[in-house]
């Protein structure tokens, strides 16, 4: 019983309260952007994923017994080069008066 007593009464490994709340501070200042950051690459892969589902050519033509079945998929994505890919866009257009 006495180890545990002297293991209980020894202070060589104790943390005071002061570095325990600087340390959580630094955390959770690194957690938020860290977390941001998550939430913007999200929503930019769902952007992207909207762009390319946007693109797909659903165009198809069969024949059967002579008989030809055509669809052309008339629809134009207009994605010039050079912008910001789809996603977060953060600007805020000026109003004129």
């Amino acid at each position: 019983m006495t180890i545990a007593r002297q293991f209980w009464k020894d202070e060589g490994g104790s943390v005071s309260p002061v570095t325990t709340i600087l340390i959580v501070t630094l955390l959770v200042l690194g957690i938020i952007p860290g977390l941001v950051t998550f939430r913007d690459q999200v929503v930019q892969k769902f952007g992207d994923t909207a762009v390319a589902l946007e693109s797909l050519d659903q165009s198809y033509s069969f024949t059967v017994n002579g008989v030809t079945s055509e669809y052309v998929d008339t629809t134009t994505v207009i994605d010039p080069v050079g912008d910001a890919p789809a996603g977060l866009d953060l600007t805020i257009p000026a109003t004129g008066e």
